[in-house]
C-alpha cells in the first residue's frame, strides 16, 4: 500500500536472453500483474503462462523504455548478488 493507504498496482516482467548478430541481448515481457494489500502482495498470472527465472515488479503502466527496464533488472540482480 502506498502512503495514502491505497492499493499499489504493478506489472510482472520477465526477460528472455538471446543472441543477435553475435551480440547478447534481452527482451522484456509482461506476464501478469500484482497488487499490494494490507496483508501482502497478490500476484495475478494468467492461466497457461509459465514463469521461470527472475521476475521484476515495476509500477503498473510505468513508461519505462527497454533500457530503463534492463537497468532495473540488472540493479535487482546486483542487489541479490547474482
Amino acid at each position: 500500500m502506498n502512503a495514502l493507504g491505497k492499493t499499489s498496482k504493478y506489472d510482472l516482467i520477465v526477460f528472455e536472453n538471446f543472441e543477435h548478430n553475435g551480440q547478447k541481448r534481452s527482451r522484456a515481457f509482461r506476464v501478469g500483474t500484482a497488487v499490494t494489500t494490507a496483508r501482502g502482495t497478490a500476484l495475478y498470472i494468467p492461466a497457461g503462462v509459465s514463469i521461470t527465472g527472475r521476475v521484476l515488479l515495476v509500477p503498473e503502466k510505468t513508461p519505462l523504455n527497454e533500457v530503463d527496464v534492463l537497468a532495473a533488472y540488472a540493479s535487482a540482480a546486483d542487489a541479490l548478488g547474482v
